[in-house]
């Protein structure tokens, strides 16, 4: 299934701005492509590492969840992760897969996933 990364500050500007509505665990968004309802998990980007340190975990440019940082060892608190030795920049967010109403998730078509990155784009930035 194809999963979704939305930075956080977008989410809190849907939300405030009521393009987007928060049901517990189900963001549910609307726009020129229509209605979707998205399962949503908190996550972060790794956008770079500080320091001259290398990566040696191999998370640049990669997405984790929550779930996946407490496995890895890893602490995180706002825009930084501390992995092992190396701190990193982060970009908090989370990491959302389409449902259907019943919250099951749904196979995304071509048409589907376009309607669906339609109503995204149209949301403001």
């Amino acid at each position: 299934m194809p999963r979704i990364f939305i930075a956080q500050s977008l989410v809190d500007g849907w939300i405030s701005g009521g393009k987007a509505q928060l049901d517990r665990d189900i963001l549910r968004v609307g726009g020129g492509g229509g209605t979707f309802d998205l399962f949503i998990n908190p996550a972060v980007y790794f956008d770079r590492i500080d320091g001259s340190e290398s990566d040696d975990a191999g998370v640049i440019g990669k997405v984790k969840t929550s779930q996946e940082l407490a496995q890895m060892d890893a602490e995180h608190y706002e825009t930084s992760v501390v992995l092992g030795d190396a701190a990193y920049t982060v970009v908090p967010g989370i990491l959302a897969v389409a449902v259907d109403p019943q919250g099951a998730e749904i196979t995304l078509d071509g048409a589907t996933w376009g309607h669906l990155c339609g109503a995204l784009e149209a949301l403001p930035t």
